[in-house]
């Protein structure tokens, strides 16, 4: 029975990011008013989803707890969480002296325009990934096995794009979905991954070593930073669930 609960979270967490693909193809096909951007119908219609799935499995009560305001202050520390993870590999690459200072440039627009859009799309793909069908999930899977779970398949999704070499990008994609979704069930918030998904994105540094093996924007050493990250909270995920209870 227990095998079986296991499987039905796994399918659960396989449905949805059907559904979300399904969500992005539909957008493409729908016409926006006035030259709006389309990660705003895209935004709206995974919020939508996400509502629509707290009610059907009887998840309000987890749906006011990972969505609540009063946590959107970990929106701003994931800002600044994320901007430090996307700066980490250049700022290595400055202490091992492979580039130096001159050969730096910030290649972000800093305007409302791009902050907007940019929060937008990653909070669709948050809201994709990291939607309200996990707290369903975890009923019957771990915080930590559903990480992985998220990690793999966030890897994989990537194969849709043909850009995307898998043996230089994957360990960082995989880490990425495995962090963004231990942190999301450690703090019981949205608004962190949110957060830290922007400031990874939004923050861009050109670079003599963007090529680089190891510090280049495809290189092994954010893998490494994020692996430790994920797997320090894959420890204080453990160590929280299997405290006893008190008497």
């Amino acid at each position: 029975m227990r095998l079986n609960l296991k499987l039905k979270s796994y399918l659960t967490i396989l449905t949805f990011l059907v559904v979300g693909a399904l969500v992005v193809g539909i957008s493409q096909l729908l016409k926006m008013p006035n030259g709006l951007n389309p990660a705003f119908m895209v935004l709206g219609l995974f919020i939508a989803v996400n509502i629509a799935t707290a009610k059907i499995f009887n998840l309000n009560s987890e749906l006011k707890i990972f969505w609540s305001f009063r946590k959107i202050y970990f929106l701003p520390i994931g800002f600044v969480a994320g901007g430090l993870i996307a700066a980490s590999s250049t700022l290595a690459g400055l202490l091992m002296a492979v580039t130096d200072l001159s050969d730096l440039k910030f290649d972000t627009t800093f305007n409302l325009t791009s902050i907007l859009l940019t929060l937008v799309i990653v909070a669709w793909e948050e809201l994709w990934f990291r939607g309200i069908f996990l707290n369903y999930c975890s009923q019957n899977l771990s915080a930590v096995s559903i990480s992985i779970t998220m990690g793999m398949l966030f890897a994989l999704v990537h194969l849709l794009n043909p850009e995307i070499n898998l043996l230089k990008t994957g360990p960082t994609l995989f880490f990425a979905g495995a962090f963004l979704t231990i942190i999301y069930f450690y703090f019981k918030s949205i608004w962190l991954p949110i957060g830290v998904h922007f400031g990874n994105n939004y923050l861009i540094i050109q670079s003599n070593i963007d090529k680089h093996w190891l510090f280049g924007k495809e290189g092994y050493f954010d893998a490494i930073i994020i692996a430790i990250l994920f797997l320090a909270f894959l420890r204080l995920t453990l160590n929280k669930t299997s405290k006893p209870i008190g008497l």
